[in-house]
């Protein structure tokens, strides 16, 4: 791949040539494609889906079937086995709302707040007990997840790349230990799915969640993989149009799955828009998205790991596709302004893992996530940036 011919088909590079964007974990930049495909949907396609009769409306409902079948085949999963909702926060909420659960639940110290609190509230309603496996060096502690995930574990919710750490969480080793205790696995895939090979088969999960606007996609369209013989016994997070089949007064008869979970008007251009996104990852190819996001990621590692007073968050011997650090002279927020002064856009903060920063007793970190249309020369830049910082705080 090259990320400089890439970076050319990103419109708000054009616009802003001097920005070196290295917050794509928090959301990606847009294409063009995408940007013109959304804009094509609704210049000649715009139509309710599922409900008129005439051309306009069959030909909406076709774009609006197809995306769905194309995230399926992108993430390795049949086509009714995935819903369309807004974002991977309204996915986990959706799991806790409608799964039926009899025993513990498992969470992991680094989950992000969207993972955690939906089954935090679940637990508080139902009496339902909260587990967490801890963190050791960076990593989960799988010894200790041996442990935590027992016979009356009735489900494991795990992150498969940490928003914080970057490290890729051992997710299929998570889900035979799971399985062999009769308990789910749901994995929150807003980090893996957007840059690296996913196929919800091979990692046996029950249920996987990711966003469509940090992998090219607009906001707004998000998807739940679950497997179909769950969803068919679980009940619907919201009810109304779309989604019944019969209604009588003192009767309601819901759709098969997917859309019996899928109430309302759906965000058709969105779901478009992000078919869209993954025919231009496929084009690149993801083992080739990966392979770039964390040779990025490693070149900024290596390269703040020799400016004293700076601690990078990572495990040692881990590859990693984010990197989170802090100066001992700065406050993550003064780096981040600093940093946006020289044009680089970074996050700083919490990142929604207040537990885990709380763990390791700091409040917050700044961290880096490269993307496909990120270079070198932006890490170089980076760096720069960093320098001056400590220049003048330090």
């Amino acid at each position: 791949m090259n990320p400089e011919e890439i970076r050319k088909e990103f419109p708000i590079f054009s616009e802003r040539p001097e920005l070196v964007y290295l917050d794509s974990a928090a959301t990606s930049q847009k294409p063009g494609t995408v940007i013109e495909k959304i804009s094509s949907f609704y210049s000649s396609k715009n139509a309710n889906v599922g409900r008129g009769l005439y051309r306009l409306a069959g030909e909406a409902t076709v774009e609006y079937q197809r995306a769905r079948s194309e995230v399926a085949d992108f993430i390795g999963a049949e086509s009714d086995e995935v819903i369309f909702l807004r974002n991977t926060t309204e996915a986990t909420n959706l799991l806790a709302s409608s799964l039926d659960l009899d025993g513990d639940i498992v969470l992991s110290e680094m989950a992000h707040h969207s993972e955690q609190l939906p089954w935090r509230r679940k637990a508080e309603r139902e009496g339902l007990e909260i587990k967490y496996i801890p963190t050791k060096d960076k990593k989960l502690d799988m010894e200790a997840a041996k442990d935590i995930i027992d016979e009356d574990t009735a489900l494991v919710s795990i992150s498969h790349i940490s928003n914080v750490f970057g490290v890729e969480n051992p997710v299929e080793e998570l889900a035979d230990i799971a399985h062999e205790n009769d308990a789910l696995i749901s994995v929150d895939g807003a980090q893996s799915v957007p840059r690296k090979p996913v196929d919800v088969k091979d990692m046996d999960v029950d249920f996987l969640s990711f966003s469509g606007h940090k992998m090219l996609a607009p906001n707004g369209i998000g998807c739940l993989y679950g497997r179909k013989d769950i969803l068919k016994d679980m009940e619907p997070y919201q009810v109304g149009g779309g989604m019944i089949r019969t209604v009588k007064k003192d009767e309601v008869e819901w759709e098969e799955v997917p859309e019996k979970f899928e109430a309302g008007t759906p965000n058709v251009a969105g779901a478009v828009g992000l078919a869209e996104a993954i025919s231009y990852l496929d084009e690149i190819g993801m083992d080739e998205v990966y392979r770039h996001d964390r040779e990025l990621a490693e070149k900024a590692r290596s390269e703040l790991e020799n400016i004293q007073g700076v601690d990078v968050l990572a495990p040692k011997d881990e590859e990693i596709s984010v990197v989170s650090f802090t100066m001992n002279f700065a406050h993550p927020h003064d780096i981040a302004e600093i940093l946006n002064q020289e044009n680089v856009a970074v996050r700083a903060g919490h990142h929604c893992a207040q537990p885990q920063m709380e763990k390791i007793g700091i409040s917050g970190t700044t961290r880096v996530s490269p993307y496909i249309y990120n270079t070198e020369e932006d890490i170089s830049k980076f760096i720069e940036a960093v320098k001056k910082v400590k220049s003048v705080f330090g």
